[in-house]
Parts: structure tokens; C-alpha cells; sequence
């Protein structure tokens, strides 16, 4: 979250902000180190969300439903990783008086929290849409075969992106203010102190996190239950070749979706929680360096979700180290390939040369005056 929040409170219930040495700048140095983090995690993060795509969308993996899910994940990953989360850099490393990239204008703190509040919402309605979409197709075997096809793919996500569009639309025209310093005041209004937190914020926690939490919990729960109860018939039953090779990959699916949505759950609900219930009882009884310190903390936390989605899947799907693997392989041939072409155009060329230069030097002096004059 954005951490410019700061609450009008009488002197008399505020601790002393005068410190110990020694603690400030420990405080100070876990900052500086944790905002350092905000952006190698969003270079990192766009870098393997950018692979994950690229991965996803190759010829094998692409015509799964759960994968069409996923790419739309890493998509919205991308683009929250560039809101809040780089805002921690800005503001302890760029920033001259420590402020945030919201408060530079009225249009950077509307895009930058409308950006953010639909990425992180659509991310984790797009995973909740991934866990729901497998929960029916065991649970009710004619979803698959009528509404579960991939074809109807793109009309759930657009129909979950203009939800989410729609609901947090109120921020493009609300939040903030201009200054007369040219600047902007963010996530408040000149009537309405508390617009977005802890109003709004409520808001977020419940799309954001405890409906697709419930969803996810629900839906994994029984995939887990299903999956146990399938592996041990077909161990009975002895499966031929190609139920074996069917039930591995649905295996590697399950493993990964429940591991990328339990590391969703884990690592964003304390940030929400705080910012919600603590964030203000903070304000009044911890000093304002503490206070960061705790903030940019949960962010880091929190973002870390939405930046390592690519290890997540190298480790639970052999299927997709597999296609990373080949996308390598073909990457490195045509490297070859190219470079091999361009090797044998020079020695042509070299050959052609020395070819022209040997017949010139060898022609009588009469041949080469005519060829000069040619």
C-alpha cells in the first residue's frame, strides 16, 4: 500500500520520536535495504511474469483452460508490481522530501491507485476463476463438455475484468486532490478524510482477499479430496499408458494451482489485515519511523506474490520446465543458425574476392586496361 497516510492526532498521545541512535538506524537501514527489494522485485517479477507468458502460450500449453487463467494472472502481476510496490522505491530513494509517486499529481494518484486496486483484485479473482472453473469440472461432469470449453475462456475474463473495472471506476473520478503547489493529496477527499482507508480499503480486503480466499480454500479442498480418491482407483484399476500420462499432467495442474493460491492467501492477507484494522492505532501510538519500517515490510511481503509466480511453476510443473527448456533449445538453434548463415555468407564473399582479385591479377596487361576502361 501507499505509505503518505498520516492521521491528525494530538501531541499528548503520541510517544516521543526522539531515539535512541542506534535504533534509527537500524530502522533506517532495514528501509533502505527493503525499498531496494521494491525494485529488484519488480524487475525480476517482470521478467518472469514476461517468461511465464511466453511459456504459457506456446503451441502445447496454451489449449488448457487453467493455462488461458494463468496467463491473465501474469499479466495483472506485471502491472500491480509498478503501482505501490515501486512506490517504496521512490520514495526512500529518489524522493527529495520522502514523498509518493501519487502525490506528484492529480492524475499520477488516480491512475497509480485505480492501476493498482484493479491489478491486485483481478489477479486474485483470475486464480479464485482457475480453482471454481476445475472444482466444477469434477464436481459436474457436463461444465467441462458445455461451459467449461476453453472457447468460453475469454468471456468469463472479460466479464470478471469489466466487474472490476466497473466497481473500483469511482477512483478515476474521486480520489484525491489538487494542491496549489501543483501537487495532489491522494486517497482522501477535500469532504471525506477516510475515503480510502480505512473505507475503501474494507472494500479491497474483501475482493481482494477473504471472497477468493473462501473461494480457493472451498474449491482446493475438494480438488485435493477428488485427486486422493482418483490416484488410489487407478492404482487398483492398473491405468494403460495414456490415463497414466493424462492423470500426471492433471496432477502437475492441481499441484501447481494449489501452490500458487496457498502462496497467494499466505502472503498478502497479513499485508491487508494491517492496513485495514492496525494501520491507524499505528498512527497514534508508534513512531512514524517504526511505522514504515512495518509498512514497507508487509509490502514487501505482500508484492512477493505477484513476483515469483515463474519459480512457483518450475517447481510444481515438469510440464512447464519442459516447454521452458524447449523454448530455450529453439532460441539457441536459431542463434546458430543464424550466426552459421552469416559465417558462410562471409567466406563466400571472401571467396568471391580472392576469386575476382586472382582473375584481375592473371589477365594480360591488354585484358586489364580494357576491363579499367570498361
Amino acid at each position: 500500500m501507499a505509505l503518505n497516510f498520516t492521521v491528525p492526532i494530538p501531541i499528548v498521545n503520541v510517544k516521543n520520536e526522539t531515539l535512541v541512535r542506534p535504533e534509527i538506524l537500524r530502522r533506517s537501514f532495514v528501509i533502505h535495504y527493503l525499498s531496494i527489494y521494491a525494485l529488484l522485485l519488480t524487475i525480476f517479477g517482470t521478467i518472469g511474469n514476461v517468461l511465464t507468458i511466453v511459456v504459457l502460450f506456446r503451441r502445447h500449453l496454451r489449449r488448457f483452460v487453467t493455462v488461458r487463467y494463468l496467463i491473465a494472472v501474469s499479466i495483472c502481476d506485471i502491472i500491480s508490481l509498478y503501482g505501490w510496490n515501486l512506490n517504496n522505491f521512490y520514495k526512500f530513494n529518489i524522493s527529495r522530501v520522502g514523498g509518493n509517486i501519487e502525490d506528484l499529481s492529480l492524475v499520477h494518484c488516480r491512475l497509480i491507485s485505480f492501476m493498482t486496486f484493479v491489478a491486485l483484485q483481478l489477479s486474485s479473482w483470475y486464480l479464485s476463476a482457475v480453482s471454481l472453473d476445475r472444482c466444477l469440472s469434477l464436481y459436474w461432469l457436463q461444465w467441462k463438455q458445455s461451459y467449461g470449453r476453453i472457447r468460453y475462456t475469454k468471456y468469463y475474463l472479460i466479464f470478471l475484468t469489466l466487474t472490476c473495472l466497473t466497481v473500483n471506476s469511482h477512483i478515476l473520478f474521486l480520489n484525491g486532490y489538487s494542491t496549489s503547489s501543483n501537487g495532489a493529496v491522494c486517497y482522501r477527499t477535500r469532504t471525506n478524510y477516510h475515503y480510502i482507508y480505512p473505507q475503501w480499503e474494507r472494500v479491497h480486503l474483501v475482493l481482494y482477499n477473504l471472497c477468493p480466499f473462501a473461494i480457493m480454500c472451498i474449491c482446493n479442498t475438494y480438488i485435493i479430496y477428488v485427486t486422493v480418491k482418483s490416484s488410489r482407483s487407478h492404482n487398483l484399476g492398473g491405468p494403460n499408458r495414456n490415463n497414466r500420462k493424462s492423470l500426471e499432467r492433471y496432477r502437475q495442474f492441481t499441484a501447481l494451482l494449489i501452490i500458487v493460491t496457498f502462496a497467494f492467501v499466505i502472503l498478502t492477507l497479513p499485508a491487508c489485515i494491517y492496513f485495514v484494522f492496525f494501520r491507524n492505532d499505528f498512527a497514534l501510538t508508534t513512531q512514524r519511523n517504526y511505522r514504515y519500517m512495518i509498512q514497507i515490510f508487509l509490502n514487501s511481503i505482500q508484492f512477493t506474490c505477484h513476483g515469483i509466480n515463474f519459480f512457483l511453476y518450475c517447481f510444481s510443473a515438469s510440464s512447464f520446465r519442459h516447454e521452458l527448456y524447449g523454448m530455450f533449445r529453439e532460441l539457441v538453434y536459431h542463434c546458430r543458425c543464424k550466426c552459421g548463415w552469416l559465417h558462410l555468407n562471409d567466406r563466400q564473399n571472401i571467396h568471391m574476392r580472392r576469386y575476382k582479385h586472382g582473375n584481375h591479377t592473371n589477365a594480360s596487361p591488354l585484358e586489364r586496361q580494357r576491363t579499367c576502361h570498361a
